[in-house]
């Protein structure tokens, strides 16, 4: 029987750095700073509204 634990790995920071790489090619192809809305879409998560009462589809930029 293996042991497929490796106590090496961690895929949470695997995960986070995935995120990052995804943020960083949607930033290269942009012609400006990403939106809060476009950085939802690339990291697939929903509008913020839903977590903090801001309006739906806010478009402060970020960088």
């Amino acid at each position: 029987m293996t042991d497929t634990h490796d106590p090496l790995r961690d895929e949470h920071l695997e995960d986070e750095i995935e995120m990052v790489g995804d943020l960083v090619v949607a930033a290269t192809g942009a012609t400006g700073p990403l939106t809060q809305d476009q950085i939802d879409a690339v990291l697939g998560v929903s509008p913020r509204d839903a977590e903090d009462g801001s309006e739906a589809g806010d478009e402060d930029a970020v960088g």
